[in-house]
């Protein structure tokens, strides 16, 4: 069972990472997060644009990883349905609540590793830090070290297409992670005046690292939810309903959980207010911007609750996904 449900990954996988929607929406997040240190200067606080850089930082990995999730996931399962193509392996010994579990760890991984090279780019655009002035040094380390990741990741992918027919995005990402996360050690072990410097001085708090955990925690469940729209709906449509979900659940503690408090819970409306606040995700838990810009701890017992939570509440929607998609037609 392992095995095929390791295939199955695989093959979703590379399948995603091979998209060109992916790539696209990679390299746009990436840009914007290259270009966030000269964007962000427009707080008019001494120190406020660093924060500014780090909340529109997070939200660049989260707009990313919704769009990724939901377009990633309607194209290797909506599409296959479509085009009856996943008749081929159901038809197998394969069972659908597998093919659906792999499909989801497969496109998870894919959304991770992106999301893991858009978060080494945050913290080298955070490390360097927003252009507040006309005279803000640049960061030569993070320049020059994220320069040549980028530089040789290019040179080796345009090489292996010409010369051995290698696929140029997933060559791309295969060299660019490992080297950007080279590239991010090398400069955190410098200054900006390229002086030897303890690694943990920029981010020893680990307020940025865990809000980034935080984030993704979010990613899975979306992920999550992606997946299990895609058995019965269209990208369009699972966009949107991913984005309305995302919206209630931003809202979900003054909709439901403060009115369910307000209302006297042995009515029917307080009960009501009640079932729809434990039954939609809390999207607040995920969202820790806010600590950071109001310089709140970020405790790693927190990280660890909100991990489980997001565990347990992505494998209850893959749950109904599977349920979805016991009952769908694909002949």
């Amino acid at each position: 069972m392992f095995g095929k449900l390791y295939a199955v990954a695989a093959n979703a996988f590379v399948e995603t990472i091979r998209q060109p929607i992916y790539g696209v929406l990679l390299w746009a997040a990436a840009g914007l997060l290259m270009l966030a240190p000269a964007t962000a200067a427009f707080s008019l606080e001494s120190g406020g644009d660093t924060k500014v850089l780090q909340e529109v930082g997070l939200a660049t990995l989260l707009l990313y990883a919704l769009l990724a999730s939901v377009c990633s996931a309607t194209g290797v399962i909506t599409r296959e349905i479509s085009d009856q193509t996943v008749l081929t392996v159901v038809s197998k010994p394969v069972s659908r609540p597998l093919f659906l579990t792999g499909k989801y760890l497969g496109v998870t991984g894919a959304v991770l590793a992106g999301y893991f090279f858009l978060s080494v780019v945050l913290f080298m655009a955070v490390r360097h830090g927003a252009m507040e002035t006309a005279a803000t040094p640049y960061d030569q380390p993070v320049l020059v070290f994220g320069g040549l990741a980028l530089l040789i990741s290019l040179i080796a992918a345009a090489f292996g297409n010409y010369t051995y027919g290698w696929h140029f995005s997933s060559t791309l990402m295969a060299w660019v992670v490992p080297l950007g996360t080279l590239a991010l050690l090398g400069a955190l072990g410098l200054g900006k005046d390229w002086s030897p410097q303890s690694m943990t001085k920029d981010f020893g708090d680990l307020k940025l690292v865990y809000a980034t955990a935080l984030t993704f925690c979010g990613v899975l469940v979306l992920t999550a939810l992606a997946v299990a729209l895609s058995t019965r709906f269209s990208q369009v449509v699972t966009l949107m309903l991913c984005v309305g979900v995302y919206l209630v659940g931003l809202l979900s503690d003054f909709w439901f959980g403060e009115r369910s408090r307000l209302v006297a819970e042995t009515t029917d409306t307080g009960l009501l207010f009640d079932a729809l606040y434990r039954a939609v995700p809390n999207f607040q838990f995920f969202w820790a911007a806010s600590a950071i810009t109001q310089e709140l701890p970020i405790p790693g017992s927190q990280v660890a609750q909100v991990a489980v939570y997001a565990l347990l509440y992505a494998a209850g929607i893959l749950g109904l996904g599977v349920a979805l998609f016991e009952t769908r037609e694909v002949g």
